[in-house]
């Protein structure tokens, strides 16, 4: 099981990360597409919706299924080095989970308050993630669990998760241009996650061989993505920005929208199912301080 939350964790950031979009009305923000890396000031900011966030697992028997919703995804510029960005990000999470362990243990139950919160350290020269420290403070419901009495149960939780990007990769290839085909290399994330909570210490107490905490550290391999960028013109935030579809494995994996006059990710939409991963993602940017 802990192997499935620390992949799984794993994903949700990289994909919260990225930044995301859908949207609605028309207003026409002409543009002159620019494949340069953009240049943040501090304070820009991007505020994101992840309306949708279906996630399951499914390895060697055990199961854990996410349906998830990210809101008011704020991630800002705080500080300015010689070489990176200083970027501070919060949010709320709602939604359910189900796991089965496959030998007759499940969980199930919702995020019934569920905040996050932290600091990422972004390369300049590409935008590559360096560095991302993530605190999730939860109340957790358990409304299906191993325990007799037939009553939901409310689990606090404190989920810390530090990850370095051991060679930075950056989703966006710059410099950008339209029918650019390229190939992203593969990286590993060095991770560690740390869960606490009350209610792991009083049956610790109670019982020797649970777990007080749970600490995990893991390496996650991230695989060489193959892309492709296409000029497009899309709808987000009330207006026409003309942005990259930056399509990966010839759209099997999605894809993600950058526009040069929002300097960021304006969309993002996934949708993969094998026999072990099922992802469905969609979100939209809301607001932008960045000129």
């Amino acid at each position: 099981m802990k192997r499935l939350v620390c992949l799984i964790l794993c994903t949700m950031l990289m994909f919260s990360m990225s930044g995301l979009a859908y949207n609605i009305t028309t207003e026409i923000d002409s543009i002159t597409i620019d494949d340069d890396v953009p240049i943040w000031e501090n304070g820009d900011s991007w505020r994101y919706e992840i309306g949708k966030l279906n996630f399951q697992l499914n390895q060697t028997g055990q199961i854990m299924s996410l349906d998830l919703s990210l809101n008011d995804l704020l991630v800002s510029v705080v500080g300015i080095t010689a070489t990176s960005y200083q970027m501070s990000l919060s949010g709320n999470i709602g939604g359910i989970f189900d796991y089965d362990d496959g030998a007759g243990t499940t969980l199930g139950g919702i995020l019934f308050i569920t905040k996050i919160s932290g600091d990422l350290k972004i390369r300049q020269a590409d935008l590559a993630a360096e560095e991302a420290n993530i605190v999730i403070r939860s109340i957790a419901l358990l409304l299906n669990h191993p325990f007799m009495f037939p009553i939901p149960i409310p689990l606090p939780l404190t989920i810390t998760i530090n990850i370095i990007q051991e060679t930075p990769r950056p989703l966006i290839d710059f410099p950008l241009y339209d029918g650019k085909e390229g190939i992203l290399p593969e990286t590993t994330l060095s991770t560690n996650l740390r869960v606490e909570s009350i209610v792991l210490k009083i049956l610790h107490s109670l019982l020797s061989d649970f777990p007080e905490e749970i600490y995990l550290e893991q390496n996650v391999t991230l695989p060489m993505l193959m892309y492709t960028a296409k000029e497009e013109q899309v709808t987000v935030l009330g207006k026409n920005y003309t942005a990259y579809n930056i399509e990966f494995f010839q759209g099997l994996l999605g894809s993600l929208y950058y526009a040069p006059s929002a300097g960021n990710y304006i969309k993002a939409l996934a949708e993969i199912n094998t026999n072990d991963i099922m992802l469905d993602i969609k979100g939209e940017l809301k607001e932008t301080t960045y000129k």
